[in-house]
């Protein structure tokens, strides 16, 4: 059974069946519970956070100085990835949209692989932190749906961004208008319930729990609005907007979050990273992907 009201999946619009791992967290005095798809099998939150719960979520000394300054060096490494697998695909010069660009570290990626980064973020203290560290243009997404014309952009890159939206469907199409045709759609992210034995475990032992302490919530900000896996989030983009064609799909492995823990959950994330991107009856073993696709 699912409690009532349960908002539709925000990956295909179908209802939802039951509660599912990882069930329910409180968090600023709400419950928020992570239903599944009847469709499409996704995980979502119910209900929707409201402003002052996103506002707490993701202001800068909660969120980007928690997540991602402390782990600055890893996240350079990674960023600089990102923006070389752009480079294969865009040449320099190129006007990139980054939606959802935190304090700046892939701004600064891009800028040493020659684009021209234009930043976007929810926080308005974590943009002019990254205008401030980059030299680059970073306003908020305030500012930015304020603007009375906005720019063409060559490039449109979302970073672990999709799965915070409320609406996922409706601001990438937004979004994409801001795109010009010919231009890239550049989308990495967290696949949460596909196959990888860091989320086999954490689901395993989440069951267990739930099946002793049928009422235990948790207490984590519910940032992760929705969980997909490789099916779900390659269909999303196809039923977003049919004149995407895709140029490169990737899917690898990160062992998050079992990476940062004890021991034993060490070497299961040292397990996942070893079977990153192996295809096994046709599903990929990986909590990762990115994908590029040409607006036509």
């Amino acid at each position: 059974m699912i409690h009532a009201h349960t908002r539709n999946c925000p990956i295909c619009g179908d209802s939802a069946r039951k509660l599912s791992f990882p069930y329910s967290t409180v968090f600023n005095g709400v419950p928020f519970h992570y239903c599944e798809c009847r469709r499409c099998s996704s995980i979502f939150v119910d209900p929707v956070p409201d402003g002052s719960t996103f506002a707490l979520m993701y202001a800068k000394a909660n969120y980007h100085d928690v997540h991602y300054e402390k782990k600055e060096k890893a996240a350079n490494s990674a960023y600089k990835e990102s923006a070389d697998l752009l480079a294969k695909f865009v040449n320099p010069g190129s006007l990139v949209l980054d939606y959802g660009c935190g304090t700046g570290g892939f701004l600064k990626a891009l800028g040493s692989a020659g684009f021209v980064p234009f930043g976007v973020e929810f926080d308005a203290d974590a943009a002019e932190t990254a205008a401030r560290h980059t030299g680059f243009k970073a306003i908020s997404v305030e500012s930015f749906n304020r603007l009375a014309e906005k720019p063409a952009f060559d490039v449109l890159h979302l970073g672990d961004v999709l799965e915070h939206l409320p609406d996922p469907a409706a601001t990438l199409r937004e979004l994409l208008g801001y795109l010009r045709h010919g231009g890239v759609l550049y989308v990495e992210g967290p696949l949460e319930i596909n196959p990888s034995p860091v989320y086999l475990v954490a689901k395993s032992i989440g069951i267990i729990k739930r099946a002793l302490h049928s009422r235990f919530s948790a207490s984590h900000p519910p940032t992760h609005l929705f969980q997909v896996g490789e099916k779900q989030q390659s269909a999303f983009f196809k039923r977003i907007d049919p004149s995407l064609v895709q140029q490169f799909w990737r899917v690898s492995e990160s062992g998050w979050p079992y990476i940062e823990g004890g021991r034993i959950k060490r070497i299961i994330a040292h397990i996942a990273l070893r079977t990153g991107g192996l295809k096994i009856f046709g599903v990929t073993f990986g909590n990762r992907f990115q994908g590029l696709y040409i607006k036509k």
